[in-house]
Protein backbone atom coordinates (compact mmCIF):
# COMPACT_ATOMS: atom_id res chain seq x y z
CA UNK A 1 0.00 0.00 0.00
CA UNK A 2 2.98 2.65 0.79
CA UNK A 3 4.59 1.67 -2.02
CA UNK A 4 1.42 1.97 -4.59
CA UNK A 5 0.79 5.88 -2.27
CA UNK A 6 4.61 6.59 -3.26
CA UNK A 7 4.33 5.68 -6.94
CA UNK A 8 0.98 7.79 -7.06
CA UNK A 9 2.83 10.77 -5.62
CA UNK A 10 5.50 10.56 -7.71
CA UNK A 11 2.92 10.51 -10.84
CA UNK A 12 1.58 13.15 -9.32
CA UNK A 13 4.52 15.13 -9.61
CA UNK A 14 5.42 14.51 -13.00
CA UNK A 15 1.79 15.80 -14.32
CA UNK A 16 1.84 18.77 -12.16
CA UNK A 17 5.64 19.24 -13.52
CA UNK A 18 4.80 18.87 -17.39
CA UNK A 19 1.94 21.16 -17.44
CA UNK A 20 3.80 24.18 -15.82
CA UNK A 21 5.84 26.30 -18.42
CA UNK A 22 8.47 27.90 -17.57
CA UNK A 23 8.41 32.21 -18.27
CA UNK A 24 9.67 32.69 -22.01
CA UNK A 25 11.18 35.61 -20.82
CA UNK A 26 14.56 36.35 -19.42
CA UNK A 27 15.26 36.35 -15.62
CA UNK A 28 17.51 39.22 -16.14
CA UNK A 29 19.51 41.09 -18.60
CA UNK A 30 23.08 43.01 -18.84
CA UNK A 31 20.53 46.13 -18.79
CA UNK A 32 19.45 44.49 -15.02
CA UNK A 33 23.05 44.50 -13.56
CA UNK A 34 26.29 45.39 -14.59
CA UNK A 35 27.99 42.01 -13.55
CA UNK A 36 31.08 43.15 -15.60
CA UNK A 37 31.71 46.15 -13.76
CA UNK A 38 31.56 44.70 -10.29
CA UNK A 39 33.28 41.76 -10.65
CA UNK A 40 36.65 42.12 -9.32
CA UNK A 41 39.52 41.95 -12.17
CA UNK A 42 41.28 38.63 -11.58
CA UNK A 43 45.32 38.37 -10.24
CA UNK A 44 47.92 38.06 -12.23
CA UNK A 45 49.99 34.76 -12.32
CA UNK A 46 53.48 36.07 -10.80
CA UNK A 47 51.33 38.43 -8.30
CA UNK A 48 50.78 37.07 -4.39
CA UNK A 49 47.56 36.39 -5.13
CA UNK A 50 48.45 34.58 -8.33
CA UNK A 51 50.96 32.07 -7.05
CA UNK A 52 49.11 31.58 -4.12
CA UNK A 53 46.57 30.29 -6.84
CA UNK A 54 49.21 28.43 -8.49
CA UNK A 55 50.29 26.81 -5.27
CA UNK A 56 47.01 25.87 -4.07
CA UNK A 57 46.15 23.41 -7.17
CA UNK A 58 49.56 22.07 -6.91
CA UNK A 59 48.74 20.94 -2.85
CA UNK A 60 45.20 19.56 -3.82
CA UNK A 61 46.73 17.48 -6.80
CA UNK A 62 49.46 16.05 -4.29
CA UNK A 63 48.55 12.60 -3.09
CA UNK A 64 45.86 12.04 -5.11
CA UNK A 65 43.80 9.16 -4.09
CA UNK A 66 41.58 6.91 -7.04
CA UNK A 67 38.75 8.09 -5.33
CA UNK A 68 39.16 11.67 -5.32
CA UNK A 69 40.03 11.33 -8.98
CA UNK A 70 36.98 9.48 -10.18
CA UNK A 71 34.94 12.42 -8.12
CA UNK A 72 36.77 15.31 -9.61
CA UNK A 73 35.92 13.33 -12.76
CA UNK A 74 32.27 12.89 -11.93
CA UNK A 75 32.02 16.57 -11.24
CA UNK A 76 32.55 17.57 -15.26
CA UNK A 77 29.06 16.87 -15.25
CA UNK A 78 27.47 20.45 -14.92
CA UNK A 79 23.83 19.97 -14.38
CA UNK A 80 21.61 20.91 -11.11
CA UNK A 81 21.58 16.80 -10.95
CA UNK A 82 24.95 16.04 -10.42
CA UNK A 83 25.67 19.46 -8.01
CA UNK A 84 22.75 18.79 -5.85
CA UNK A 85 22.32 15.07 -6.31
CA UNK A 86 24.54 14.19 -3.50
CA UNK A 87 22.51 16.81 -0.95
CA UNK A 88 19.11 16.22 -2.12
CA UNK A 89 19.33 12.11 -2.40
CA UNK A 90 19.27 9.50 -4.92
CA UNK A 91 15.46 10.35 -5.82
CA UNK A 92 16.47 13.71 -7.02
CA UNK A 93 16.69 12.61 -10.79
CA UNK A 94 15.69 14.24 -13.81
CA UNK A 95 12.73 12.04 -14.60
CA UNK A 96 11.32 12.87 -11.17
CA UNK A 97 11.97 17.05 -10.89
CA UNK A 98 12.05 17.75 -14.96
CA UNK A 99 11.01 21.29 -13.72
CA UNK A 100 13.78 21.98 -11.48
CA UNK A 101 16.43 21.39 -13.89
CA UNK A 102 14.68 23.23 -16.85
CA UNK A 103 14.46 26.12 -14.46
CA UNK A 104 18.21 25.73 -12.93
CA UNK A 105 19.61 25.30 -16.88
CA UNK A 106 17.14 28.90 -17.55
CA UNK A 107 19.17 30.56 -14.74
CA UNK A 108 22.73 29.39 -15.62
CA UNK A 109 21.18 31.00 -19.14
CA UNK A 110 20.04 33.62 -18.34
CA UNK A 111 22.96 34.39 -15.98
CA UNK A 112 25.67 33.66 -18.67
CA UNK A 113 26.28 37.52 -19.84
CA UNK A 114 28.13 37.32 -16.26
CA UNK A 115 30.42 34.61 -17.62
CA UNK A 116 31.77 34.14 -21.20
CA UNK A 117 31.51 37.42 -22.16
CA UNK A 118 33.92 38.16 -19.03
CA UNK A 119 36.28 35.21 -20.10
CA UNK A 120 36.58 37.09 -23.09
CA UNK A 121 37.28 40.48 -21.57
CA UNK A 122 39.87 38.86 -19.23
CA UNK A 123 41.14 35.50 -21.36
CA UNK A 124 43.37 34.73 -18.49
CA UNK A 125 44.56 30.70 -19.37
CA UNK A 126 43.54 28.24 -17.68
CA UNK A 127 46.60 26.52 -14.92
CA UNK A 128 47.46 23.68 -17.23
CA UNK A 129 47.90 26.44 -19.92
CA UNK A 130 50.06 28.30 -18.23
CA UNK A 131 51.89 25.99 -16.38
CA UNK A 132 52.31 22.63 -18.05
CA UNK A 133 52.56 20.28 -14.49
CA UNK A 134 49.50 20.99 -13.87
CA UNK A 135 47.83 19.18 -16.70
CA UNK A 136 49.68 15.79 -15.26
CA UNK A 137 47.32 14.87 -12.77
CA UNK A 138 44.25 15.16 -15.36
CA UNK A 139 45.36 14.95 -19.06
CA UNK A 140 42.17 13.97 -20.13
CA UNK A 141 40.42 16.86 -18.83
CA UNK A 142 43.15 19.06 -19.65
CA UNK A 143 42.83 17.71 -23.07
CA UNK A 144 39.10 18.49 -23.60
CA UNK A 145 38.54 21.86 -22.12
CA UNK A 146 39.39 25.00 -23.87
CA UNK A 147 38.46 28.68 -23.43
CA UNK A 148 39.42 31.17 -20.76
CA UNK A 149 39.65 30.43 -17.10
CA UNK A 150 37.80 33.12 -15.20
CA UNK A 151 35.22 33.56 -13.80
CA UNK A 152 34.65 29.46 -13.51
CA UNK A 153 31.62 28.55 -15.09
CA UNK A 154 31.53 25.45 -13.26
CA UNK A 155 31.58 27.34 -10.27
CA UNK A 156 29.31 30.03 -11.00
CA UNK A 157 26.57 27.29 -11.45
CA UNK A 158 27.22 25.12 -8.24
CA UNK A 159 26.87 28.50 -6.29
CA UNK A 160 23.34 29.27 -8.77
CA UNK A 161 22.42 25.90 -7.28
CA UNK A 162 23.31 26.52 -3.60
CA UNK A 163 21.58 29.81 -3.53
CA UNK A 164 18.34 29.15 -5.43
CA UNK A 165 17.96 25.33 -3.99
CA UNK A 166 19.13 27.00 -0.55
CA UNK A 167 16.30 29.30 -0.38
CA UNK A 168 13.76 27.19 -1.32
CA UNK A 169 15.09 24.85 1.08
CA UNK A 170 16.76 25.91 4.26
CA UNK A 171 17.24 23.01 6.13
CA UNK A 172 19.42 21.84 3.70
CA UNK A 173 21.10 25.43 2.55
CA UNK A 174 24.10 24.74 4.33
CA UNK A 175 24.84 21.11 2.94
CA UNK A 176 24.20 23.04 -0.61
CA UNK A 177 26.52 25.18 -0.20
CA UNK A 178 29.53 22.58 1.48
CA UNK A 179 28.43 20.69 -1.85
CA UNK A 180 28.93 23.59 -3.86
CA UNK A 181 32.96 24.59 -2.29
CA UNK A 182 33.03 20.80 -3.07
CA UNK A 183 32.18 20.57 -6.41
CA UNK A 184 34.64 23.84 -7.00
CA UNK A 185 37.34 23.01 -5.67
CA UNK A 186 37.02 19.92 -8.03
CA UNK A 187 37.44 22.05 -10.79
CA UNK A 188 40.11 23.62 -8.85
CA UNK A 189 41.91 20.59 -8.37
CA UNK A 190 41.64 18.93 -12.14
CA UNK A 191 43.99 22.22 -12.92
CA UNK A 192 41.21 23.82 -15.03
CA UNK A 193 40.31 26.81 -12.80
CA UNK A 194 42.36 28.46 -9.93
CA UNK A 195 40.88 29.41 -6.70
CA UNK A 196 40.05 32.72 -7.53
CA UNK A 197 38.19 31.71 -10.53
CA UNK A 198 36.13 29.80 -7.80
CA UNK A 199 35.66 32.99 -5.98
CA UNK A 200 34.39 35.09 -9.00
CA UNK A 201 31.80 32.22 -9.68
CA UNK A 202 30.55 32.91 -6.27
CA UNK A 203 30.19 36.55 -6.67
CA UNK A 204 29.14 36.23 -10.57
CA UNK A 205 26.27 33.71 -8.80
CA UNK A 206 25.61 36.03 -5.57
CA UNK A 207 24.76 38.73 -8.03
CA UNK A 208 23.00 37.34 -11.08
CA UNK A 209 20.55 35.08 -8.13
CA UNK A 210 20.02 38.58 -6.51
CA UNK A 211 19.19 39.99 -9.34
CA UNK A 212 16.84 36.93 -10.68
CA UNK A 213 14.62 37.32 -7.33
CA UNK A 214 13.61 40.84 -7.86
CA UNK A 215 11.97 39.67 -11.47
CA UNK A 216 8.17 38.69 -11.04
CA UNK A 217 8.91 35.96 -13.51
CA UNK A 218 11.49 34.44 -11.77
CA UNK A 219 9.51 34.26 -8.53
CA UNK A 220 6.30 32.44 -10.40
CA UNK A 221 8.97 30.11 -11.85
CA UNK A 222 10.83 29.66 -8.57
CA UNK A 223 7.54 28.64 -6.36
CA UNK A 224 6.20 26.06 -9.14
CA UNK A 225 9.91 24.98 -8.58
CA UNK A 226 9.62 24.75 -5.05
CA UNK A 227 6.29 23.15 -5.17
CA UNK A 228 7.68 20.65 -7.14
CA UNK A 229 10.49 19.39 -4.67
CA UNK A 230 7.91 19.54 -2.18
CA UNK A 231 5.72 17.29 -3.45
CA UNK A 232 8.16 14.66 -4.80
CA UNK A 233 9.10 14.62 -0.81
CA UNK A 234 12.09 17.24 -1.02
CA UNK A 235 11.57 19.95 1.62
Amino acid sequence: MRKIALLSAAALCLATSSAFALSDKPYITKDDIDIASLLPSPPTEKSPAGQLDLKTIKDLQANMTPERAKAIRDDLAQDVYQIAGPVLGPNFTKDKFPLTGQFIDKVVKDAGFGVGPIKQKYMKARPFKYSAELATAFPDIAMSTGGATYPSGHSTTSFEVALVLGTMLPSKRDALYERAYTYSLHRVTSGAAYLSDMEGGHITATLAVYAMMQKPEFRADYEAVKAELNRGGIN
